[in-house]
């Protein structure tokens, strides 16, 4: 039966969150292909029927919409099985609301798949319970426990395991795949660099006895809030590829009788992680896979956003230091998916009264570089006239000082994009929101933020293998002499030209700060744990009483800065991690740091 049953999993080719009728068209579109193709069981991504919607998931005429969407669906697939995700609320049994996998065969919806291993975000939404069966249409249709659905069309095996692919994951040959002839997982698994694709136990007999196992992931319609879905898919037939759709194609992947088998791009384990930078691969081939995933998952939640919105341009400051040129290169890539002259990306030098010769010589060979007419507002004079109408001794170096001239930068920007009915690209990078070193209202703020998921340290990766890659001479000039200018704000006059103001100065070194972020946040580590990993991966570098000092420094501002961080704007979660208070990272704005700092204190004391 398994090998001669035709099996095709795929993400809608087009679509977006709570846009249902469009949804619908594109699971329909799917259905035909699938018929056109000789397909007997079809396979769709988690709540591709809906999208995320957050709160208006609640909203009656979404759920209607939703039903009406999915009997359409149900009624087209004659002769196949259909599998898809959306909501399914349950009046019945107090205004339940599941997320739930829909199973259509031959015409007739036949019942559903309730998750309950629910992640964060969607726990505030969904409910984990699962139901004894479900009202659907007037009548009651079975809730497949398990995941088992019996099937009776010609051409299927006598039953099917479906299922949500994060609630069966990783794979446990203890839980009855390897027993099935038909596995089909759908997932809503968020692209992270060096981790799009799930990684499968190829080599595993009890996979390979597994008749046929699909997986589909979420994309075209999910939001690009913090997150980004690539939308990749695979069949396996005992254990062999068959086909498989890579991040952000939009293909579908098919078996069928006489198909050549394909090289698989799956690695059988995940490749060692730097010991210094625990969120970056230390091996040579996969850590240049990584630094590319980071610039297209970003570049992609970008263009999805400017598809969106409808926006004509993209605008964005180049300061000629490390953040601004990947924010270039991110919106530069953005603009190549969507097919976009280059002329749609306006970017702009800003210069105010902190600026050096070294980074504003810099930021225009960028611009030069990358093809765009090298632009340059001055900002010192509308700074100084702020200054004036504000009472400000431009003598005195003060918050009011440095912050205005970064809240002129983003109101010129911000003003640039509204003119040319564009997006602000932000360039504020997952580092500077952890320690606050962002100016409220200033380069805190955009209309979306490609860095918000990068560590600076992360940042310094990619741009050394963009530099690497290229092939035009003086892109890789500039990039390496960014990569060597020091990190610095630049809010503060520069001195004969150079930079004066240092950040690491400040803060410490981003080596360590990132370190210690990525243990929090990625983690999940106390700071005895962060603390006892530091020593160890630079051991030689820093002394305990150095680390220790850096470690306090680093949660005062931590917990100091989430007023900024509760009012983030968009960005991807390029890494897996996130800030965002929508779900990547809750913490109240006075938050107390004062068990942290005492745990810290007794690890001082030898305790």
């Amino acid at each position: 039966m398994t090998d001669s049953l035709r099996v095709m999993a795929c993400d809608l080719a087009f679509g977006a969150p709570g846009d249902v009728p469009a949804n619908a068209r594109a699971v329909l579109a799917r259905v035909e292909q699938a018929r056109d193709r000789g397909v007997k069981a079809l396979l769709l991504p988690e709540l591709c029927l809906s999208g995320e919607c957050g709160d208006m998931f609640r909203q009656q005429v979404l759920l209607d919409a939703c039903r009406e969407g999915a009997e359409e669906i149900a009624r087209a697939s004659g002769g196949l099985l259909v599998v898809f995700g959306m909501p399914l609320l349950q009046a019945a049994s107090g205004g339940r609301l599941y997320n739930a996998l829909a199973v259509a065969c031959d015409g007739r919806m036949l019942g559903f798949v309730i998750k309950t291993d629910l992640p964060k975000a969607q726990k505030a939404v969904f409910d984990a319970g699962c139901p004894e069966e479900a009202c659907w249409q007037g009548r009651a249709l079975p809730v497949f426990r398990d995941g088992l659905v019996p099937l009776s069309a010609p051409g299927l095996p006598g039953r099917a395991l479906v299922g949500f692919g994060d609630g069966r994951w990783p794979l446990d040959p203890r839980d009855g795949l390897c027993g099935q002839d038909l596995v089909l997982l759908a997932f809503a698994r968020p692209a992270a660099a060096g981790r799009i694709y799930p990684v499968f136990p190829l080599e595993e007999a009890w996979f390979k006895r597994i008749g046929c196992l699909a997986y589909a992931n979420a994309g075209a319609a999910q939001s690009t809030t913090d997150r980004v879905f690539p939308g990749d898919a695979a069949v396996f037939v005992r254990g062999r590829l068959h086909e498989y759709v890579p991040a952000f194609s939009s293909g579908v992947a098919c078996s069928h009788p006489g198909i050549k088998y394909t090289a698989h791009p799956y690695r059988s384990a995940d490749s060692a992680p730097d010991p210094r930078m625990p969120y970056a691969p230390l091996q040579a081939d996969a850590r240049v896979a990584w630094c590319r995933d980071c610039l297209e998952i970003a570049a992609r939640g970008l263009a999805t956003r400017v598809r969106r919105v409808g926006s004509k341009a993209l605008t964005l400051g180049v300061s000629g230091g490390l953040d601004s040129a990947m924010a270039l290169l991110t919106a530069m890539r953005a603009a190549d998916i969507l097919g976009l002259p280059r002329e749609a990306v306006h970017a702009y030098s800003l210069p105010a009264l902190g600026s050096s010769q070294r980074t504003r010589d810099n930021a225009m060979r960028l611009m030069a570089a990358l093809g765009l007419p090298p632009r340059e507002i001055d900002l010192c004079a509308s700074v100084r006239q702020h200054f004036r109408d504000i009472g400000q001794d431009e003598r005195v170096y003060d918050a009011a000082y440095e912050n205005a001239q970064a809240r002129e930068r983003t109101q010129v920007l911000m003003d640039l994009a509204n003119r040319l009915g564009g997006l602000m690209v932000g360039s504020g990078d997952l580092s500077e929101l952890a320690l606050g070193f962002t100016t409220f209202g200033g380069d805190h703020m955009s209309m979306y933020g490609v860095n918000a998921g990068l560590y600076k340290t992360a940042i310094r990766l990619i741009l050394r293998r963009y530099a690497q890659d290229t092939d035009d001479p003086l892109l890789r000039a500039v990039l390496r002499d960014i990569l060597n200018t020091p990190v610095s704000p630049e809010l503060v006059p520069a001195r004969e030209g150079r930079i004066t103001q240092r950040t690491e100065d400040i803060l410490g070194p981003y080596e360590l700060n990132d370190f210690f972020l990525h243990a929090l946040l990625g983690l999940n580590r106390s700071p005895g744990q962060i603390l006892e990993e530091a020593l160890a991966a630079f051991a030689g570098g820093y002394s305990k009483e150095d680390l220790l000092g850096r470690l306090r420094a680093f949660y005062r501002r931590f917990f100091r800065n989430q007023f900024k961080r509760n009012c983030l704007p968009d960005g991807p979660s390029v890494l897996g991690v996130s800030l965002s208070p929508r779900g990547g990272f809750a913490l109240p704005s006075d938050f107390a740091a004062g068990l942290w700092l005492a745990e810290l204190d007794r690890l001082d004391l030898g305790g």
